[in-house]
């Protein structure tokens, strides 16, 4: 059995969220915090965070918790919320509806290699490349801290809502719920910055990553 994240860390279209388990303590939160986007702290420049946690944060800990978010280059968003993060389900402070469970996260620390396979049922964090061959199956968001040039497949339990972030996207095949995307032939233009597929127009679309 895997073992229980105490921080749990989220990106979506407002920014980067954050929750700390109840009963967590403070400074190892950090540290595990740190581990968790120093590998990564170019593709999180500069993005809003909300912090979510257990307990009131006395004075002197919020003054840690904003220098060490200031220090990976992050903004905090506050005022920091108290949430009771149980450890089954974890709760977003950012839930668009009120109860709303949120998914698990599988961080995968290293680059997928052809022939390599995850299937998840949450959230999948790369921190690394997606080289073709690798497939990831997952019933929630992807994001890879890399390129992505394997096979993508979101929202797989029919979750039109789910999205696949890369730094940059060049993947075999994309795939959101039912919808299907291929790589266009020829050369494609990318953004400087990270990419975002999506659905609109019930169709999977592609443009820059903004926070």
């Amino acid at each position: 059995m895997a073992a229980v994240e105490n921080v749990v860390l989220k990106g979506d279209r407002q920014g980067v969220s954050i929750m700390i388990r109840e009963g967590t303590d403070l400074a190892g939160a950090l540290e595990e915090l740190r581990k968790k986007v120093e590998p990564a702290k170019n593709f999180f420049a500069g993005a809003p965070v909300r912090v979510a946690v257990g307990r009131e944060l006395l004075p002197q800990e919020q003054e840690a918790l904003t220098q060490v978010v200031s220090e990976l280059g992050l903004t905090l968003v506050l005022p920091i919320e108290k949430v009771i993060l149980r450890r089954n389900p974890v709760v977003s402070p950012n839930s668009e509806e009120k109860g709303q469970a949120e998914e698990p996260t599988l961080l995968h620390k290293r680059t997928l290699r052809s022939g390599q396979r995850v299937n998840f049922d949450g959230n999948v964090v790369v921190l690394g490349d997606v080289n073709p061959g690798a497939v990831i199956t997952c019933s929630g968001d992807i994001v890879v801290m890399g390129t992505l040039r394997g096979v993508a497949h979101a929202g797989a339990q029919g979750n039109l809502r789910s999205t696949v972030v890369a730094f940059r996207l060049e993947p075999t095949q994309l795939r959101i719920a039912h919808l299907i995307s291929r790589a266009p032939d020829g050369v494609v233009q990318h953004p400087a910055g990270p990419e975002v597929a999506l659905v609109k127009d019930e169709s999977i679309q592609v443009a820059a990553y903004t926070p």
